[in-house]
C-alpha cells in the first residue's frame, strides 16, 4: 500500500532564494564593534566554505570544477548569499554564551537606567520603581526578540556555508552540527530544518532539472550523500521528492516531462524498498504502476547504453565488475541487461566487419580483422565460464549474426570474409585441429551453415593448391 504524507510535510520556498526575517529591536542595536565582529565572523565563515574552485552543472548536465569567484557556483544551485539585517548581525557576532550575557547586562542596565530617570522624574521611590520596572519589562522583550532572531541566524548561516561548497556531495554532517551548535540551535528547530528541506530540494532540483539533458546515473549516489550530510531522514527527504514533483508542471511540454520522469527514477532509488509506502505517485500524481515500472526500466536502459559504451575488445575485468554493479543500482534486469550487452557485443564485430570490407584488396588487413573478431568471441566464451562470473556483467558467451534481421542481406559479404580466412589458414597446406577450430567459430559467429562453410572450405583448398 502506497504510504500517505503527514498531515504538514515539509514545505519548500519554491526553490527561490529568501530574505532571512527581519527582526527589528528599537532598544537593542548593535554597537559599532559587534557590527564589525559580525562582518569578521560572516567573513570567516565564508572563507571556511569556499575556495577558487567552484561546483556547476555543465550543459550536458555533467558536474564540473573550474575557477571561479569564490561561492560563485553554489550559488547557482542554491541562491546567493542572504545578508544579515535588523539584530541578526548582532546574534551573528555573539556566541550563545556571550549573548545570553549580553542580555543580562542589557536588562539590568535598563532597569537602573529606569530606577534613576523614576527618581529624577517623580522624586518618590514608588516612581522610581515604576520607571524601571517599565524600561526593564522593555529590555527583556528586547532580550526575547534577540533569541527569537536566533534560528533565522543559523538557518542564514547554514545556506551560506552550503552555498559557499565547492562540491555539496562532500558536506558531511559534523559540519551541518557545527554550525547548529555555533548558534546553539537545535538541528530539529523549526526554522532550521525548513532551511534543510530547502537545500535539499534545491540540490534534487539541480540534477532533474527541466531539459532533454540524460541523467548521469551519478545523481542517485550524490542525493544519498547530500541527504546523509544534512541530517534529513527517509520520511522528510521523501516528502521533500513530492513537494519537487508538484512543482513540476508536466503540461508545459516534453522538457517538464522528462525532468517528472527522471525525479520518478532518482527518487524510487534512492529511496528503494521503502518507496513503495514512502513515495505517493499515484495518489499525488495519477502515475500508475505500470507507467512507474515504464519509467524505471526506460531510464535505467538509457544509463546503461551509455556505460556499455566503456567496454570494447578488451573485455577489462574491472569494468565488467563495474557495469555489472551499475546495472543493479539501477535495479536493470539481467535479461535486458544480457540482450543489450549482446546487442554492444555484435557491434563491436560489425565495426571489424566493416573494415575488413572495407579492404578487401589487402588480404592481411582482412584477415587481421576477422582474427580479431576471433579473439573478442574467444574472450567472451572464456568469461562466460570465469570463476565468480556472476560478479561480471551480464551477456557474456559467444556471439552469432544469425537469425539477425539483416543477415540474409549480409550473408554474401560473411561468406567473402570466411573464404579469404579458409585461404589464410590452408596457405601452408595443412588444416589441423586449431585451424578447423577456428574456422568452425567463425561459422557459428557469421550464421554460416555447416556444408555453406565446408563448401567454402573445399574452394578455398583448391584455390591454395592451384598455387603450388
Amino acid at each position: 500500500m502506497l504510504g500517505a504524507l503527514p498531515e504538514s510535510p515539509p514545505r519548500l520556498s519554491s526553490f527561490s532564494s529568501s530574505s532571512p526575517m527581519e527582526l527589528s529591536l528599537a532598544s537593542a542595536k548593535p554597537s559599532p564593534r559587534a557590527a564589525a565582529a559580525a562582518a569578521a565572523a560572516a567573513a570567516s565563515t565564508s572563507s571556511l566554505a569556499c575556495s577558487s574552485a567552484g561546483w556547476a552543472r555543465g550543459r550536458s548536465g555533467r558536474r564540473r570544477v573550474g575557477v571561479a569567484v569564490c561561492a560563485a557556483a553554489g550559488e547557482e544551485v542554491f541562491g546567493g548569499r542572504r545578508e544579515l539585517a535588523g539584530v541578526q548581525p548582532l546574534v551573528e557576532a555573539l556566541p550563545p554564551a556571550a549573548r545570553a550575557a549580553v542580555e543580562l547586562a542589557v536588562v539590568a542596565a535598563a532597569a537602573a537606567a529606569g530606577y534613576a530617570a523614576g527618581l529624577r522624574a517623580g522624586g518618590t521611590r514608588t516612581t522610581a520603581v515604576a520607571g524601571a520596572a517599565a524600561l526593564g519589562a522593555a529590555s527583556v522583550a528586547g532580550a526575547a526578540a534577540v533569541n527569537s532572531a536566533v534560528p533565522g541566524v543559523a538557518a542564514a548561516g547554514l545556506h551560506n556555508y552550503v552555498a559557499g561548497c565547492d562540491d555539496p556531495t562532500k558536506l558531511e554532517s559534523s559540519e551541518v552540527e557545527a554550525i547548529a551548535s555555533k548558534y546553539g540551535v537545535s538541528t530539529e528547530d523549526a526554522t532550521f530544518k525548513a532551511e534543510l528541506y530547502d537545500l535539499y530540494g534545491r540540490f534534487v532540483f539541480s540534477l532533474i532539472q527541466p531539459g532533454y539533458e540524460d541523467l548521469e546515473g551519478t545523481e542517485v549516489e550524490d542525493i544519498i550523500k547530500f541527504k546523509s550530510a544534512l541530517g534529513l531522514n527517509d520520511l522528510d527527504a521523501a516528502n521533500v521528492h513530492m513537494e519537487i514533483g508538484k512543482r513540476i508542471d508536466r503540461d508545459a511540454g516534453i522538457g517538464q516531462q522528462q525532468a517528472f520522469q527522471k525525479l520518478i527514477f532518482v527518487t524510487n532509488l534512492v529511496f528503494r524498498d521503502a518507496s513503495e509506502f514512502l513515495l505517493p505517485w499515484k495518489r499525488l500524481f495519477g502515475v500508475h504502476e505500470s507507467q512507474i515500472d515504464n519509467v524505471m526500466r526506460e531510464s535505467a536502459k538509457s544509463l546503461y547504453a551509455s556505460l556499455l559504451k566503456s567496454i570494447g575488445r578488451g573485455l577489462d575485468i574491472g569494468t565488467l565488475i563495474e557495469v555489472r554493479r551499475a546495472q543493479l543500482a539501477y535495479k536493470l534486469s539481467d535479461e535486458i541487461a544480457a540482450e543489450m550487452f549482446r546487442e554492444h557485443a555484435k557491434k563491436l564485430l560489425e565495426e571489424n566487419i566493416s573494415s575488413a570490407l572495407d579492404n578487401l584488396n589487402n588480404r592481411t588487413q582482412v584477415v587481421d580483422e576477422v582474427k580479431s573478431i576471433l579473439a573478442f568471441n574467444s574472450l567472451l566464451t572464456i568469461l562466460s565460464k570465469f570463476p565468480g562470473e556472476e560478479r561480471f556483467i551480464r551477456g557474456l558467451g559467444p556471439i552469432t549474426l544469425g537469425g539477425d534481421s539483416d543477415h540474409d542481406k549480409r550473408v554474401e559479404d560473411l561468406k567473402m570474409l570466411y573464404s579469404a580466412y579458409a585461404v589464410e589458414a590452408l596457405s601452408d597446406g595443412r588444416l589441423d585441429d586449431d585451424k578447423l577450430a577456428a574456422l568452425d567459430q567463425l561459422r557459428n559467429i557469421f550464421g554460416l551453415g555447416k556444408y555453406e562453410a565446408e563448401a567454402i572450405i573445399s574452394d578455398a583448398k583448391a584455390r591454395v593448391f592451384q598455387t603450388y
